[in-house]
């Protein structure tokens, strides 16, 4: 029966992760876009939060791209709060969906998908229609495996002592929600409990709202691969949820009272409660937000990981000298994001355990700096005229926002590669992960010169770029010789290898193009 239930939530879970890929791959990037726009009014980030969350069926990925738009700076901490409630709330609407006894139509939806997945055309339709019904067919295993339970004696026993101690079941909830990561799964749980008679709707009302408080560790553990904006956010989430479900199981009486006047059986009125509670916890978050982001900032301080602007002075705008050396500074500051990028991404290339989330959010920050970098100097130029110096500083920020766009595409092949089911070779991976210590020991040496003003350590740069070609031809040869050994593994990940190392190179041209920009501003201030 364990094993049965266990089945039912990883179909579930499985099939919220299909819907959420299928639906992110045909808007995924117009609502990273949405969600950065979202920062006019709290009002606004609760129902942006809510719609992308709603529209994508997963919060959890939501409140990952939430996080990262934190550490960036493009979501201030009030909003970001609120976003993260409002994601909560949108991803309900699954178990909404599930309660309206869809589970007879799960496995035409799972045929049917599947055979359009198999079609290039259909493939997005199909993996939702697969999703979906994994989604309903993983909800009815888990319903159908614990009805037996309310025959058991022992079972019982326990329901009734933990009854008496509805914090326990609080506990309990928090404690699968943090488990499955997912307050979907915990409530589907609570669900298939209560429709089988083996809990009142008190116990599976402590279960859900346990459950939702339980889910909301992962946000504050991705957190703290941010920075402040972003912890703060998860941490007041995590409170939130928390004290919500305390005030809850204190008033469980007139809650579930309420659940009942609301009506709808058995399954209606569990997913009624999971949504009513994320509500009432969005709708907490947004009147009082004012009042928690002050709060966050004195539980958690700020760190010197600041995603503003720390040297462009606007009253060096007329100063040309001045504002072009604090906006090189600046310029400075968006090279060592790059560098920790692609430090990043050369550790998970070499290991082959890639996380994105990192890597998002300092793209996000190079992004932002790169702006007010860009501004800053227009502005310089427009009050002062053009200079060689401006113009190779606004090249130089402009560059290094490029590189960080290649850096996630080196990110982006790897997932497709995983998606595929394929795995570089050992050698062509240890090969890969060579190359790119080469480019990141040349990128080091070519913002060094940048940061210092060393001719010569720019130059050194340059000169080494025909080497580095050779290097990646070389590496080519390599992989073609693999495939020519007819090495399995080489040729299923023959198209990534090529492209992985066609990025290198790029990359590396970039790496040169700013080392030749940083002699030649050095060559200016010369004269």
């Amino acid at each position: 029966m364990l094993l049965t239930m266990l089945g039912g939530l990883a179909l579930l879970l499985t099939g919220t992760y299909r819907i959420s890929a299928a639906l992110q791959e045909a808007i995924g990037p117009a609502s990273r876009r949405w969600l950065a726009l979202a920062t006019r009014s709290p009002v606004m980030a609760l129902l942006t939060g809510t719609a992308v969350a709603a529209a994508t069926q997963s919060g959890t990925s939501i409140s990952v791209t939430i996080l990262g738009l934190l550490g960036s700076g493009f979501v201030a901490v009030r909003e970001g709060i609120v976003m993260l409630m409002g994601a909560k709330l949108g991803a309900t609407l699954a178990m909404q969906l599930a309660a309206f006894h869809l589970s007879d139509y799960a496995l035409p939806m799972i045929g049917v998908g599947y055979v359009l997945a198999l079609w290039r055309r259909g493939k997005a339709v199909g993996e939702f229609l697969l999703g979906t019904g994994l989604l309903f067919f993983g909800l009815e295993l888990t319903v159908q495996s614990v009805s037996g339970l309310s025959s058991s004696e022992v079972f019982n026993v326990l329901v009734r002592a933990a009854e008496q101690q509805p914090l326990a079941v609080l506990a309990l909830g928090g404690a699968l929600g943090t488990m499955l990561s997912s307050s979907n799964a915990a409530t589907a749980v609570a669900l298939g409990l209560h429709v089988a008679g083996a809990v009142s709707l008190e116990t599976a009302l402590a279960l859900v709202v346990g459950g939702n408080a339980g889910a909301g560790v992962l946000p504050l553990m991705v957190s703290r691969s941010f920075d402040s904006n972003a912890q703060r956010a998860g941490l007041m989430q995590m409170l939130v949820l928390v004290f919500g479900a305390v005030a809850v199981v204190l008033f469980l009486g007139p809650a579930t009272d309420l659940l009942r006047a609301i009506g709808g059986g058995g399954a209606r009125e569990v997913a009624n409660a999971h949504t009513l509670f994320n509500l009432a916890v969005a709708l907490f978050g947004t009147v009082f937000c004012r009042l928690l982001a002050p709060l966050s900032a004195k539980l958690v301080p700020m760190t010197d990981d600041d995603s503003a602007p720390k040297y462009l002075r606007a009253e060096a705008v007329s100063d040309p000298q001045l504002g072009l050396a604090l906006a090189r500074r600046e310029t400075v500051r968006i090279s060592d994001q790059v560098v920790v990028m692609t430090e990043r991404a050369m550790e998970y290339l070499a290991s082959g355990r890639w996380d994105p989330g990192p890597i998002a959010a300092r793209e996000l920050k190079v992004d932002r700096l790169t702006f007010r970098v860009v501004d800053y100097v227009a502005r310089i130029r427009r009050a002062n005229g053009e200079d060689p110096i401006s113009e190779r500083l606004l090249l130089t920020a402009t560059e290094l926002e490029h590189m960080g766009d290649q850096i996630r595409r080196l990110a982006r092949r790897e997932e497709k590669l995983k998606s595929e089911g394929v795995e570089f070779s050992k050698e062509g991976r240890s090969e890969l992960a060579a190359t790119g210590e080469r480019v990141l020991t040349r990128m080091r040496n070519a913002f060094t010169a940048l940061a210092t003003g060393d001719k010569g350590m720019a130059r050194n740069v340059i000169a080494g770029r025909h080497a580095l070609e050779d290097h990646i031809a070389t590496m080519r040869v390599a992989h073609l010789a693999r495939l020519e050994a007819q090495l399995p593994e080489s040729r299923a990940s023959s198209s990534h290898h090529l492209e992985v190392l066609t990025l290198m190179r790029d990359l590396d041209a970039s790496v040169t193009r700013v080392a030749g920009w940083a002699a030649e501003m050095e060559e200016h201030v010369g004269r």
